[in-house]
């Protein structure tokens, strides 16, 4: 199974370009980050990977509107890809195709947290369904 979930930031603005029938196709790149501790220092350590992914359609107009430091999820799949420059050299691309892009509320700064819902009521049990 060829599957990959990555949560994390916009590292740059996505780029939309159309193919010659008019498809969209935006590229653009996600750095999720891990944490791991060193076992020489016992450190908590974090490592952030640059991962490029491609979006098609709709989906690449709509991935179009974000903008770099958005948080992002990205579900899709793993592609390798070579190509051939100018100067006859092979290259090789490895990339997400993305299948789903959602974004989270926390990048929109007028998103009101809805906390306030969770006040501590003491003492009123009577809205408890059980």
């Amino acid at each position: 199974m060829n599957s990959v979930q990555l949560l994390g930031n916009l590292a740059r603005d996505p780029e939309v370009r159309y193919t010659q029938s008019g498809k969209a196709v935006a590229t653009f790149t996600v750095a999720a980050s891990n944490a791991y501790i060193d076992s020489a220092t016992n450190e908590t350590k974090e490592q952030t990977a640059f991962v490029n992914c491609v979006a098609w359609g709709k989906l690449g107009e709509a991935v179009g509107n974000y903008r770099k430091g958005n948080r992002l999820f990205v579900e899709g799949r793993i592609q390798t890809r070579s190509y051939e420059t100018q100067e006859g050299q092979k290259r090789y691309v490895t990339e997400v195709i993305a299948s789903f892009v959602g974004v989270s509320a926390l990048n929109d700064a007028a998103t009101e947290s809805n906390f306030d819902n969770f006040a501590d009521d003491k003492g009123n049990d009577e809205n408890i369904p059980f």
